[in-house]
């Protein structure tokens, strides 16, 4: 602006006009390059205040950006997006309000790699402050969610506020990614089969979820009690989990489980395992049970020993307290990466 007025009021050549234009603004004080007009002394003095003003803002923002931790939030949002691109067989939520709380509580007691995508993050950093990935944007849109790394990601859940907005995560997702298993909430039950229709794997509706809940209550209580007193435990996370054995290189495959030891060497309890050669469920199997590698394993436990059998089983998974040098997530034997 200053070059442009001493050019156009007091008719100077360009590098004149730059010169002067930096020994007002910087006060130096060497002297006019040329005489100035009337016009040009008013001039000079209407960019000296404005600039100062400039600059003065200027310096302002610049050392806000350092003290509000501006700077900081720069630096780990570019960390944590590293973190989330190395991410393999994580799950993705989109929305982290309503029952999306409730999916995010879980996957942070079960150490469940997740990344968590919603428009506005300041609850969520409330809630969980340095437990989840997070990204700030509309899950809505394909670059968000191929942010939250989606093509290496083994399930994604949408918890979003209406249909509307589930639906177009579906579309959005299934179209990335033709394999990955989506979960989504439902609050319309007509509009189900427009889930199931854009690809949507599995649809969980409050509504009937509740409903099926009160009915529990009323017939079997003894068992309601059970689960939430397992679910509400503070000193010790139990669930109930899955367990996939790996096809190759698994030390368990063509063994017994009595030949495992399995009870003494996982403390963990097997309910089921559903055969990879027959695609049934064995339940409560006896000892003799020879384990096959794409066995999938229902267990009742801690998630400390669930992840202890999964080590066992050779599964990438760190120890608590240990610094994860290549940022290496959680991830099964063999799995895509």
């Amino acid at each position: 602006m200053g070059v442009a007025g001493y050019m156009i009021v007091e008719k100077w050549k360009f590098l004149d006009a730059l010169f002067m234009t930096v020994i007002s603004l910087t006060t130096v004080g060497y002297g006019e390059t040329n005489p100035l007009t009337t016009k040009g002394r008013l001039f000079t003095m209407f960019l000296l205040i404005s600039g100062m003003g400039v600059l003065a803002y200027g310096i302002g923002t610049v050392t806000a950006f350092f003290v509000e931790g501006h700077l900081s939030d720069l630096l780990r949002g570019r960390q944590m997006q590293k973190r989330i691109q190395r991410l393999r067989g994580h799950i993705i939520l989109c929305g982290y309000e309503g029952e999306g709380h409730y999916v995010l509580d879980e996957l942070v007691k079960t150490k469940t790699p997740h990344v968590v995508i919603a428009k506005n993050l300041a609850r969520l950093k409330e809630l969980f402050p340095s437990e989840a990935l997070y990204i700030e944007g509309d899950s809505t849109k394909e670059h968000v969610l191929a942010l939250g790394n989606i093509e290496h990601a083994k399930c994604l859940i949408s918890a979003m506020p209406t249909d509307h907005e589930n639906l177009l995560v579906v579309l959005s997702a299934r179209g990335m990614v033709p394999g990955i298993r989506i979960i989504c909430c439902v609050y319309d039950r007509e509009n189900l089969h427009k889930f199931q229709r854009v690809g949507a794997n599995a649809t969980v509706m409050g509504t009937f979820i509740g409903g099926l809940r009160m009915a529990s209550e009323a017939i079997r209580p003894t068992v309601v009690s059970f689960l939430d007193q397992m679910l509400r435990q503070l000193d010790k996370t139990i669930r109930i989990e899955e367990v996939i054995v790996p096809e190759e290189n698994c030390p368990w495959a063509g063994k017994a489980l009595r030949e495992i030891a399995f009870p003494e060497r996982t403390g963990l309890v097997i309910i089921a395992i559903k055969s990879a050669r027959t695609m049934r469920y064995v339940y409560n199997p006896r000892g003799d049970y020879v384990v096959e590698g794409g066995d999938v394993m229902i267990v009742i436990g801690e998630t400390s020993q669930t992840l202890e059998m999964k080590r066992m089983l050779g599964y990438d998974i760190p120890r608590d307290g240990e610094e994860e040098s290549e940022e290496k997530t959680p991830a099964a034997p063999g799995e895509r990466a």
